[in-house]
C-alpha cells in the first residue's frame, strides 16, 4: 500500500440539470468564479467517455488539507455555487471529494512494501522519491 503526498483533491459535486442551467444563466462577471482560470475559485471537469460523460464542477485542493479545512472547504464551494447558481439547491453532502490522477508531476510516496530481498534493508513505512 501507498500514500500519495504529491496528488492534488478534488472537491467537488456532479452538475444536474438546475445547476447547468444557473451556470448558463450567470452573469458574465461572475463566469470566473468556475471557468478555471483562478486556482481560488471552482472548476468544471468531465468524468467517463463521449456516451456515459459526467459533469462535476468543485475546487482542487492541494494535497494532506488539515481535516479541520474540510468543512471549511466544503463551505467555501457551496457558497460559490449558490452566488453563482441562487435557484439549484445543492445540500452539503453532495460535494464529494475525489482523487486528481495526474495532477503533480512530481511524486512523494510513502511505501510501506518492502522492495527486493536485501536483509539489511528498513522494513516498515518509510519515503521514497
Amino acid at each position: 500500500m501507498k500514500l500519495d503526498k504529491s496528488t492534488s483533491l478534488f472537491f467537488a459535486t456532479k452538475i444536474d440539470s438546475k445547476l447547468r442551467e444557473g451556470l448558463a444563466l450567470s452573469k458574465p462577471g461572475d463566469k470566473k468564479y468556475f471557468d478555471g482560470s483562478s486556482e481560488e475559485f471552482l472548476r468544471v471537469m468531465e468524468i467517463g467517455d463521449e456516451k456515459d460523460k459526467e459533469r462535476w464542477i468543485g475546487k482542487i485542493i492541494k494535497p494532506g488539507p488539515a481535516v479541520t479545512e474540510v468543512d471549511d472547504i466544503q463551505r467555501n464551494v457551496l457558497s460559490i455555487l449558490r452566488r453563482i447558481a441562487p435557484n439549484a439547491r445543492i445540500p452539503a453532502s453532495a460535494v464529494k471529494i475525489f482523487v486528481l490522477q495526474g495532477a503533480l508531476a512530481s511524486p512523494a510516496v510513502i511505501d510501506d512494501e518492502a522492495e527486493g530481498d536485501d536483509i539489511d534493508a528498513p522494513s516498515g513505512p518509510y519515503i521514497t522519491y
